[in-house]
């Protein structure tokens, strides 16, 4: 699969919910700024995208990703009491001319474990955004994400996230955890 990927998408981080403020004010001295922030229902949690803004590239090329929350039994803080702040997921940018249902069957076929299937969602204009996720190796720990972002009817890719992905990823990695401190 020659040019599968064209960078990395996001990075996001897991903090302490009291820590939010200084890890965007640590992240503003390299120029980043809040993009958008989102609150999700079934995992309480905040979740910010920072974004460095540079002309030459599309919005996500710059960006980083901060996950919160203040509800002690929650994923992030479960990932954040076992192994500190840091990065809880990379996100990969899927070449627009892949298909991700094949590469998704592709790599199960080669072992890979993977904690979602390919999630689907929709944006305005008709932008999409593709993306799976490759299980953790321990509980709750660090996990990589395939994205594909696709663009709308005027060439606008899909520039963010809303709740129901992000929900349906915590519900994924909490049941995938459990599976593994069950095992």
């Amino acid at each position: 699969m020659k040019n599968l990927l064209n960078q990395i998408d996001h990075v996001t981080y897991a903090a302490d919910f009291k820590d939010e403020k200084k890890f965007i004010d640590r992240w503003a001295t390299l120029g980043f700024r809040e993009l958008v922030r989102l609150k999700t229902e079934r995992f309480p949690a905040e979740h910010i995208a920072l974004i460095c803004e540079d002309a030459k590239n599309p919005l996500w090329t710059t960006m980083t990703g901060l996950s919160v929350s203040d509800d002690p039994a929650s994923p992030i803080n479960q990932f954040v009491r076992r192994y500190g702040e840091g990065i809880q997921h990379t996100a990969y940018a899927v070449n627009i001319q892949v298909n991700m249902d094949e590469l998704f069957a592709s790599l199960k076929e080669k072992g890979w474990n993977l904690m979602t299937p390919v999630l689907n969602y929709g944006g305005t204009g008709g932008a999409l955004l593709k993306q799976f996720f490759v299980a953790p190796q321990k509980p709750y720990g660090s996990f990589v994400e395939f994205a594909q972002r696709l663009s709308d009817k005027n060439g606008n890719p899909f520039n963010g996230f809303d709740t129901t992905n992000i929900d349906d990823l915590y519900r994924h990695y909490d049941d995938y955890s459990k599976f593994l401190e069950r095992a």
